[in-house]
């Protein structure tokens, strides 16, 4: 069983280059991912990420932040016909409108597509990939620690649950021969919770590497809509207040089912 909230991060470096990955997920009904401080131009890096995400958390919502320490050192250029262009048309205007020129070589250089810089074959792309796949384990550790945490918590609460059930069965009126009685007959509807919880007792404790959130959450539901059918039949003030009680536990069940993969 694995949490989908989870934080990792890594520090990663070789030769010139050097980057921190930090990973974090997030309570997430499908699986949203979204790739921080890369620019436009990194989009198939961005690709290649996701896809690696993808093959190893199921749903929740991941944020993979890049941080560059050192970029990749490559070749810079400077386009000269631009420059020549950006100088003639200053001095025209300066002679134009008689202003007084004050140009210097930081300024012009800083002007749009004067200066660019050339990647290094590969750029960062191999760091970053290589930093992603440290992440992505260190992050399902933490998944699967917290899930041991969220497991317990919720088998206590369906131990408890179990108990408010079979103190139902004990207390539930007999099943009556007349139209009337059989209105507070809620053999049927005790009889699902206790297959539907024995289904949920199943999933929670299968070792089984597979996602269990969705199912959980499914069977909680179910067994809820059985308590609502109970609950509206009996007459009983110990059955009612057992059944209010089932609710409560339920429900923090379900709250710990929504946080698992």
């Amino acid at each position: 069983m694995k949490s989908m909230t989870a934080y990792a991060s890594i520090y990663k470096r070789k030769d010139a280059q050097a980057i921190q990955l930090v990973l974090r997920s997030l309570n997430f009904k499908y699986l949203d991912i979204s790739i921080h401080n890369l620019g436009a131009e990194n989009v198939l890096l961005e690709e290649k990420i996701k896809r690696e995400v993808k093959k190893r958390i199921p749903r929740g919502k991941i944020e993979v932040h890049v941080f560059l320490k050192r970029p990749a050192q490559g070749q810079i250029h400077i386009e000269e016909k631009v420059l020549d262009k950006y100088v003639s048309q200053l001095k025209r205007l300066s002679k134009k409108y008689n202003l007084t020129s004050q140009m210097n070589l930081a300024q012009v250089l800083q002007l749009p597509h004067v200066v660019w810089g050339e990647e290094e074959k590969g750029g960062y792309e191999t760091i970053v990939l290589a930093a992603l796949k440290d992440g992505l384990n260190r992050l399902e550790e933490f998944k699967k620690k917290e899930g041991k945490v969220i497991k317990n918590e919720m088998l206590k609460n369906l131990k408890r649950l179990k108990g408010n059930i079979g103190q139902v069965k004990k207390h539930k009126p007999p099943p009556q021969k007349t139209e009337n009685n059989n209105k507070e007959d809620i053999d049927e509807e005790v009889s699902l919770i206790s297959f539907y919880i024995n289904k949920l007792e199943s999933k929670i404790s299968s070792s089984k590497a597979e996602p269990k959130g969705k199912a959980m959450d499914f069977l909680t539901q179910e067994i809820l809509r059985e308590l609502n059918s109970a609950s509206s039949k009996t007459k009983r003030k110990i059955v009612s207040s057992l059944i209010v009680e089932s609710k409560t536990y339920l429900e923090r069940i379900r709250e710990q089912a929504q946080n698992i993969e």
